[in-house]
């Protein structure tokens, strides 16, 4: 075991890329930084499970980083800040929470407590949806109690009026000005600016970080940058909702031999993981690897239902007034819907 370690290279012995010859039978080499030392393993079989929380999402609609960001980053934080030890930095402030999943729920919901003792802290809301009615999920529906909830005090703290809700609005740019932050974009298709911000919190998702991959040979789709197999049961774009099939070592394979990406990075960009799939992944994979040929085949996962059908398709079912468990067009409303779980309280991150 190796604490505090970073891999910064995987690559097959005497092969880049480019080559293929025998191949198959070169063992990994992994290229792994410790105290500023890098060390050199070599392996037979590599599972890249290093996620995607290293790596968010930008605040632009367009997923582009901007040099006016990265200047910015003192007045940034990406994900779910930790409120209550940052009370000095949030007290009284203005800040902007941008993001329709739970990581961003979580964080309303901490700076609206922080609110109750600081009463001029001001929260504003920024998210794509077209009704904000739309993430409150599934509530006592949820199969997951924790994720249900936090659709439920979500709901009353936007009924109570104590965070200005702005939706749908797309982010164009964001600009320091006299050491406030200015936002500026489009608000139901209109320009719109959002000024005098003190602080954002950025809860848009998390992207792959594929950069040390490079010598390997990994097959990856073309938009969501998840395993190529799972594309098309996962792409936001296609479903509005539903389940992904339990899937295991074959659907994981990667051009590479013994090579496996598992986890929520195996999801590339989707935002529908569930900690259980990816420890079945783990589970399926580890098996094959061993020789357990048979075992990697079978299935040990069953999902909690979402109790909701939840993206924002203009075919979807969800946008009529039709129940959840009846369909229009033999879509799928009523199934479970994956979600990441995030790390704060077993919620999910959409």
């Amino acid at each position: 075991m190796m604490l505090q370690a970073k891999v910064v290279g995987v690559a097959k012995k005497a092969y880049d890329k480019l080559k293929t010859g025998k191949r198959d039978t070169a063992p990994f080499q992994l290229y792994v930084e410790v105290n500023g030392d890098t060390t050199v393993i070599e392996a037979k079989a590599v599972i890249d499970s290093s996620g995607t929380w290293t790596n968010p999402n930008p605040i632009l609609s367009n997923g582009i980083w901007t040099n006016a960001e990265r200047q910015l980053h003192k007045q940034i934080h990406y994900g779910i800040p930790n409120v209550v030890q940052l009370e000095n930095r949030y007290q009284n402030k203005t800040t902007v929470v941008i993001g329709s999943g739970h990581s961003a729920i979580n964080a309303l919901l901490d700076l609206a407590t922080l609110q109750q003792q600081y009463t001029d802290t001001k929260i504003y809301w920024v998210l794509r949806k077209k009704q904000i009615h739309e993430v409150y999920g599934g509530q006592e529906n949820d199969g997951l109690a924790a994720r249900g909830e936090l659709g439920i005090r979500i709901q009353q703290l936007v009924e109570s009026g104590r965070i200005h809700i702005l939706t749908p609005f797309h982010i164009n740019g964001v600009t320091p000005t006299n050491g406030k932050i200015k936002v500026v974009g489009e608000l139901n298709g209109e320009n719109f600016t959002l000024g005098n911000i003190d602080e954002i919190v950025v809860s848009t998702g998390f992207r792959p970080d594929t950069s040390f991959l490079n010598e390997i040979r990994i097959n990856l789709a073309s938009a969501v940058e998840s395993i190529e197999a799972l594309a098309p049961l996962i792409d936001p774009n296609i479903h509005s909702c539903g389940t992904v099939r339990p899937h295991g070592e074959q659907e994981l394979r990667h051009p590479e031999k013994n090579f496996y990406i598992v986890g929520m990075k195996s999801y590339g960009r989707a935002p529908t993981f569930l900690l259980a799939t990816g420890y079945e992944q783990v589970r399926s994979v580890v098996a094959y690897l061993t020789g357990d040929v048979e075992g990697a085949k079978e299935v040990h996962l069953e999902l909690p239902e979402t109790g909701v059908c939840s993206v924002n398709l203009a075919s979807s079912c969800c946008d009529s007034n039709i129940p959840a468990n009846e369909t229009k067009d033999n879509s799928c409303c009523g199934s479970p819907v994956l979600a990441r779980l995030d790390i704060k309280n077993n919620s999910c991150c959409e």
